[in-house]
């Protein structure tokens, strides 16, 4: 009896460290659990948001529940803009499960200027499927500031992506981004996404030198969609997560096992209390 107490207390504490680990510096979790209503409640950072268009709750997702989204005028419009606005270090995350992947751009998430239309002269952050130029079976993510000559962030992943039959964790991380060098992680599934590297109009990079200016952010995340009416996310999303520091592959996948943004909750909705430890 002894032994089995020391075994059961061993695997709590063990449990409780990697929920530490995997919450350490976590400002927003929306688990999309809600179920019902217009409001998609942040359960650590108070950030909630607004569903817009005709998204519906779903009771099966990831974990628990998740939002549709019909890729025609659905999103979610949160108050998160400041703490990711200042970050020097930040990461986004979401689980999703996309109904195409072959018929143009998807904006998973999104912050930036309202104007902004996912790519363009915008500053703007997002992290999707699909690139305006270098088509579809794509995985996405932007940082920068628009025009040819300014710091921008621009990933293309190599691979094609064209599962639409199975759930998915995708999270960007970004380093110094008031530079000297700013530096950004595309991770799917937990693992580095492999970029495509040949250049175009805005060359293809996970690096680059200067400072990115979100001066000209004027709008909190949106889940589903960017700044104007286009581009929407068309599948279901879950869990999605926001960090103010740069996270790497072994912590993506602790929070995806111990975590917001996780397939395994243990002892149930313990996020809640994960995020007191924040």
């Amino acid at each position: 009896m002894k032994f089995q107490l020391l075994v059961f207390l061993t695997l709590a504490m063990f449990v409780m460290f990697s929920a530490t680990v995997a919450m350490a510096g976590l400002i927003a979790h929306w688990a999309l659990d809600d179920g019902g209503g217009a409001t998609a409640v942040d359960i650590v950072g108070g950030y909630d948001g607004t569903l817009e268009g005709d998204a519906t709750w779903e009771a099966n997702g990831k974990i628990g529940g998740a939002l549709v989204l019909d890729g025609d005028g659905d999103y979610i419009q949160t108050t998160l803009m400041d703490e990711v606005q200042t970050a020097t270090n930040f990461t986004i995350a979401a689980w999703f499960k996309t109904n195409v992947t072959d018929s143009g751009q998807q904006h998973l998430l999104w912050m930036g200027d309202v104007g902004g239309n996912g790519w363009g002269p915008n500053h703007e952050l997002h992290m999707g499927i699909n690139h305006f130029n270098a088509g579809s079976n794509k995985l996405v993510a932007w940082f920068g500031q628009g025009g040819a000559d300014a710091p921008n962030i621009n990933i293309v992943s190599l691979e094609d992506f064209s599962d639409t039959s199975d759930w998915h964790h995708l999270a960007l991380a970004i380093k110094n981004a008031d530079g000297p060098v700013v530096t950004a992680k595309l991770f799917l599934d937990g693992e580095l996404v492999e970029p495509w590297v040949e250049g175009f109009t805005f060359p293809f990079t996970d690096s680059v030198e200067g400072a990115i200016d979100r001066s000209g952010w004027n709008t909190g995340l949106r889940i589903g969609s960017p700044g104007v009416t286009s581009r929407y996310f068309n599948g279901m999303v879950d869990e999605v997560a926001v960090w103010d520091k740069a996270l790497e592959a072994n912590d993506i996948q602790d929070a995806m096992t111990g975590g917001p943004g996780t397939s395994v909750r243990p002892g149930g909705k313990l996020t809640t209390t994960w995020g007191a430890l924040k």
